[in-house]
């Protein structure tokens, strides 16, 4: 792709709050996003055209399969601190630890983002909420605002095909709850895994689990075969921005203010809790760093070892 521009090409597409973009053309005819901090990236996006697979309304009281609720490792705590609640970046990085995230474009804080080039940005008319990437994958979340995650979309990672296209409305809305609560019980699609053929996905609200009258908060893992549901959990064991799945197992956590707030281990086989552990408050994160299970929770910054 050449620098040189064709610049009686060049349009105006938005101002995000004095982060500006131009869309300019290359003189070998590549679309490519002009920034006024002197950036630019291809302007392409990948063609969506695989055909949405619409999932079918879940278990809201979790259907686990039948086996062990045992794993082979068990988790413990080795020390915890109390933090200053806002303080999330100081904390990833005086522990070196990073996630699997890429940066949306975010027009209400003017933010550019990182996505890879070709990224959607919408899709059927909801906005790029979310992005997380594996070894061979990119995932891709939309939905009407950063709340409401409803899309899902799966590329390769070098984001030369739309692998999967998934609809997951029927999971966003309990099928009983508090009506002056309405507003705020969409359970959006909040951390996304793929093992093998399989894709585990967790759903939930940030608000109370009684708005929901407790049915929120999942692991849901799917057959990307068939999408078939392979086994959901129990409510109320997932709302962490993210949780882990290695070795026979799964990570994640689950709290809320006046809420009961536990680490949880999970059978990746058949989802059922195989271990419980109260923390003080509701965990956010949760990143693996060799042996040891690094956890930010509310105000409370944990160290767990994977025995």
């Amino acid at each position: 792709m050449k620098n040189a521009l064709t610049l009686t090409a060049m349009l105006t597409l938005s101002s995000f709050f004095g982060i500006s973009q131009i869309e300019a053309i290359t003189e070998n005819g590549d679309v490519v996003l002009l920034f006024n901090d002197g950036t630019w990236k291809s302007a392409e996006e990948l063609s969506v055209e695989k055909e949405v697979y619409v999932m079918p309304t879940p278990e809201f009281s979790g259907n686990t399969k039948e086996g062990s609720e045992s794993v082979s490792h068990k988790i413990s705590i080795i020390s915890s601190s109390s933090n200053d609640i806002t303080d999330d970046e100081k904390w990833f990085r005086e522990n070196d630890l990073s996630l699997p995230t890429y940066d949306v474009p975010n027009s209400f804080r003017g933010v550019k983002g990182n996505v890879p080039d070709k990224t959607p940005l919408s899709y059927q008319g909801e906005m790029l909420i979310r992005a997380m990437h594996s070894v061979q994958y990119n995932f891709f979340v939309y939905g009407r605002n950063f709340s409401e995650g409803r899309y899902l979309i799966i590329t390769d990672k070098k984001m030369e095909q739309v692998l999967h296209v998934l609809d997951f409305q029927s999971y966003m809305l309990s099928p009983d709850y508090v009506e002056e609560d309405r507003m705020f019980i969409d359970q959006s699609i909040w951390w996304v895994e793929v093992e093998g053929d399989i894709l585990y996905v967790s759903h939930g609200h940030h608000t109370y689990a009684e708005s929901s009258k407790g049915m929120n908060a999942y692991i849901t893992a799917i057959d990307l075969n068939s999408y078939a549901v392979l086994w959901r959990t129990k409510p109320l064991v997932c709302n962490t921005n993210n949780f882990l799945v290695f070795d026979d197992m799964i990570v994640c956590g689950y709290g809320f203010t006046a809420e009961k707030d536990y680490m949880y281990v999970l059978n990746k086989s058949n989802g059922k809790i195989a271990q419980k552990l109260l923390v003080k408050t509701g965990p956010d994160w949760i990143i693996k760093k060799e042996d040891q299970l690094f956890v930010r929770t509310y105000n409370m910054d944990y160290v767990f070892k994977v025995n």
